[in-house]
């Protein structure tokens, strides 16, 4: 029997609409697209998407703002997980991950996904990674915690720029229907992930 192998790998423009299509068509959708009110008239074109996931998360232009990889399962491409810089305070960075389709959940594909990724960006200098999923994505919020998240409170101008706090403090599911989880780097979490 062959070992699981979970890795991540920079996402390239060729994964651009595989992501976008995972985010609102797959049987992993109904939740996020519903959470985020999105009603099937509502789903925005792929063109949308890209105003909010801008090429650079795929061509690895901006570094800097933000980036895209894919999750993999062996040799196989299972999902997405990005960091998101340009709107938080220095030193800081928002994650956003989905996964292909229910088949892969349940399974730490998402939570070692986020223990990779995380490890990356304290390598490169960030101390604090912040996700806010919604309170009803109870896989995701054991996930995410099982990778070393901590609910914490959130005070918006301590983790995000001014300019961009009228924008970004409601979060992707409206007032008071996220949950705000923080990672803080410490030498250990990357000694031992």
């Amino acid at each position: 029997m062959q070992r699981e192998i979970i890795s991540i790998r920079e996402a390239t423009l060729n994964d651009y609409h595989d992501v976008y299509e995972w985010l609102y068509y797959s049987d992993f959708s109904d939740l996020l697209n519903r959470v985020q009110g999105i009603t099937p008239d509502l789903i925005p074109t792929f063109e949308g998407f890209k105003n909010e996931y801008y090429p650079y998360f795929f061509d690895g232009s901006a570094k800097e703002k933000g980036q895209s990889f894919m999750i993999k399962l062996n040799d196989k491409t299972v999902g997405h997980i990005s960091y998101t810089s340009f709107h938080a305070l220095e030193g800081i960075t928002e994650f956003d991950i989905w996964l292909k389709g229910l088949e892969y959940t349940g399974k730490g594909i998402g939570t070692k996904a986020i223990e990779l990724l995380a490890a990356k960006m304290f390598e490169k200098g960030y101390s604090t990674i912040i996700i806010r999923p919604s309170k009803e994505n109870i896989r995701a919020i054991k996930a995410y915690k099982k990778a070393g998240f901590k609910e914490c409170e959130l005070i918006l101008k301590d983790y995000y720029k001014p300019e961009f706090i009228d924008l970004y403090g409601d979060g992707d599911c409206g007032k008071d229907n996220d949950l705000f989880l923080v990672l803080k780097n410490n030498t250990l979490y990357s000694i031992n992930h």
